[in-house]
């Protein structure tokens, strides 16, 4: 078992030098190929090579939104649900047979299409195509463009855009398709074997979608079944999926109030660091942060967890709608300041019009107005 951690543990270590490498052949191959194809000397001009990296983020940004719309196609094909679909900050929502253009961005990722299964047995859950649909669709491009690039004549120019397309389009094929963490997220090769080797996990995979897709529909944590997020503490929570589900736990009992158990959840998984990724941690430390300052209060607790890391966080997670109601609390009941926790709900209100998940807008309004009632401040928000 120590054999098998410290092979995880290397390969953990290693994978982004691979990437690199990697990314660095694909390049130097499609560099040299351009050259050959068009007589130019590698390096010959400066310009060009600000032209083709342009072209570069521009194709990357065009592969973002084909690999969610991979995940859109196949995950419809697989007979899930639409819920939302997300490029950079902007999110495509449905709402009474209306979609509708929110704002919301998770932080290490360039978007995210997300569909909810209609089947209610998590072992009837096709989940092969609808996470692999996305590099799928990067793939197919990818191949189409390079076939027109070396068997079509084209223009120099088109030859540049086509070449683009192929490089960004593999690297995203690359990024997305090799099991791995990018930027503390899971992607989803690294989801698809996690799923294919632990039943658990693939439970946890489909209750996240479920959910998330129940919270877009406004249904709220408390209006779901308390037993979905109940699991075996000897499960395996460094496994991110796993995880996910024990911080569904935690938001549960925040939505009831039930501020004691909802703390014991942050406490449990916390445990687990560094096990668990940035991302859930980050998350976990803001949710202790706010319980700590509904219940004791603690000076030192709060100072030991408001950490100018966790800060950098908050600041980086400034959309959420979350991360307002925890700065209003922090305003009003730690800082006392009136004036910064009135401008920090106007802030709230403000994201409420423009988030896109309408199940978590109505516990926190809940939570914001809780607070506000119990701290005998004037009644700021309705």
């Amino acid at each position: 078992m120590e054999k098998k951690t410290n092979i995880k543990e290397l390969w953990n270590k290693s994978l982004p030098w691979i990437l690199q490498i990697i990314i660095g052949l694909i390049l130097g191959i499609s560099g040299a190929i351009y050259s050959m194809k068009n007589n130019i000397p590698l390096g010959n001009s400066f310009l060009e090579l600000v032209i083709i990296l342009t072209l570069f983020a521009v194709t990357l940004f065009i592969h973002i939104i084909l690999h969610e719309g991979g995940h859109l196609i196949f995950g419809l094909l697989s007979n899930f649900e639409f819920v939302s679909f997300r490029v950079g900050c902007l999110t495509l929502v449905k709402e009474n047979n209306k979609f509708l253009i929110k704002k919301f961005k998770i932080a290490g990722t360039g978007g995210q299409c997300l569909m909810m299964p209609k089947m209610d047995n998590y072992k009837e859950c096709p989940y092969i195509l609808y996470n692999l649909g996305g590099v799928i669709l990067n793939l197919l491009v990818s191949i189409f463009c390079f076939y027109i690039y070396v068997i079509t004549p084209t223009t120099k120019y088109m030859d540049t855009i086509l070449l683009a397309m192929v490089v960004s389009g593999v690297c995203t094929f690359v990024l997305n398709g090799i099991p791995m963490k990018v930027g503390g997220v899971t992607n989803d090769g690294y989801n698809l074997i996690s799923i294919r080797k632990n039943d658990l996990a693939k439970y946890c995979f489909y209750t996240q979608l479920k959910v998330n897709g129940l919270l877009s529909k406004g249904i709220r944590f408390k209006g779901m079944d308390k037993k979905w997020f109940e699991l075996d503490e000897n499960s395996d929570f460094s496994n991110p999926l796993i995880t996910s589900i024990k911080c569904l736990e935690n938001n549960y009992y925040t939505d009831i109030m039930d501020f004691d158990k909802a703390k014991k959840c942050c406490e449990f998984l916390l445990n687990y660091e560094p096990k668990i990724i940035k991302l859930y941690e980050n998350e976990l430390k803001c949710d202790l942060l706010f319980l700590e300052i509904m219940g004791n209060r603690d000076e030192d607790k709060i100072n030991k967890l408001y950490t100018k890391e966790l800060k950098s966080y908050i600041k980086a997670t400034n959309c959420y709608i979350a991360r307002k109601r925890l700065m209003y609390a922090y305003a009003l009941i730690i800082e006392k300041d009136l004036e910064k926790a009135e401008k920090l709900l106007k802030e709230f209100k403000k994201v409420q019009n423009t988030y896109p998940i309408k199940g978590e807008i109505e516990s926190e309004v809940e939570l914001v107005n809780y607070i506000t009632d119990k701290y005998n401040t004037s009644k700021l928000f309705t």
